[in-house]
């Protein structure tokens, strides 16, 4: 469900994955039933404005360029996506102007390993983590990954039952449904969802990494073996999106004398399980890891 009024929206900073999002969200701007009327951008320096209008081959039409006026687009806004790196999240918000222009904003966070509360914390210019600090702010957590440029993201958007906050759930629903699906994920479990969404995108590019080495080494062009692999993975990935289980495909593809057979044993005889819990432990660990 979108927001029943239309909204103008800021990116503040647009790297790789908020100009994904921008090429998504721009063609609907202003159209009937789109809840965003203008579209802002907000960079820190000429070099990344330079860099996004050549992204976009010049044509970022209908979207407003500003240039090192961060508060100036954050105010002409009703809602602001934060899409600059998270370790910058301080000197962003540092200027009290800047604090005060966000409070009764939408806010959409796509800052990796920083809580809802951490911001709320450094709007509201608390010295301490305080639990409760959101509850007068309207702070949305969501995270996008990779896939979000071919419009295949696993969007997570983190759950709230403050109703203050349901027109910024919709506005995020809407933007990040437009490059993906939407999983909504309390805060208890949000980083560790992070963690795993991250090993999953390393687990996939190296498995087809060195099963396409292996494909060359038998004579199968490169861009043949990455492209069969690739195909693999998402027809097995697909079947797992509509209900049937891993264990029920393991199951059914390991016949007596299969090939498929054979490769699971030995993946299983390779002690591969115990190498990925403990791998993707290391991830979800790291996402939970915020450094200010």
């Amino acid at each position: 469900m979108a927001p029943t009024r239309s909204l103008r929206l800021t990116f503040l900073g647009c790297g790789h994955i908020g100009s994904a999002l921008l090429r998504a969200v721009l063609p609907s701007v202003a159209k009937s039933q789109s809840p965003i009327s203008k579209v802002m951008v907000a960079l820190n320096d000429n070099e990344a404005h330079t860099q996004l209008q050549k992204s976009f081959n010049g044509k970022l039409d209908p979207a407003d360029l500003f240039c090192r006026k961060n508060v100036e687009a954050v105010r002409k806004a009703d809602a602001v996506i934060f899409a600059f790196p998270p370790e910058r999240v301080h000197e962003v918000l540092a200027e009290a102007e800047m604090r005060t222009a966000l409070r009764d904003k939408i806010i959409i966070s796509i800052l990796a390993r920083t809580p809802r509360a951490e911001i709320a914390r450094i709007i509201n210019k608390q010295d301490t983590p305080a639990p409760s600090t959101a509850d007068d702010l309207r702070i949305v957590r969501a995270m996008p990954t990779m896939g979000t440029e071919v419009h295949e993201s696993a969007t997570l958007i983190g759950k709230t039952s403050n109703p203050l906050e349901k027109e910024a759930v919709e506005l995020a629903e809407w933007i990040f449904n437009s490059v993906g699906r939407v999983f909504h994920v309390t805060h208890d479990y949000f980083d560790a969802a992070t963690g795993m969404s991250a090993f999953s995108n390393a687990l996939t590019t190296t498995a087809v990494q060195v099963i396409s080495q292996r494909a060359v080494a038998e004579g199968i062009p490169k861009d043949h073996a990455i492209a069969i692999a690739s195909q693999c993975i998402r027809g097995m990935a697909s079947l797992m999106l509509s209900g049937t289980s891993p264990e029920q495909l393991q199951w059914s593809l390991s016949a007596p004398g299969s090939i498929t057979g054979q490769a699971i044993m030995r993946l299983h005889e390779s002690q591969l399980s115990t190498i990925l819990e403990s791998s993707v432990s290391a991830a979800i660990n790291r996402a939970k890891q915020y450094q200010p």
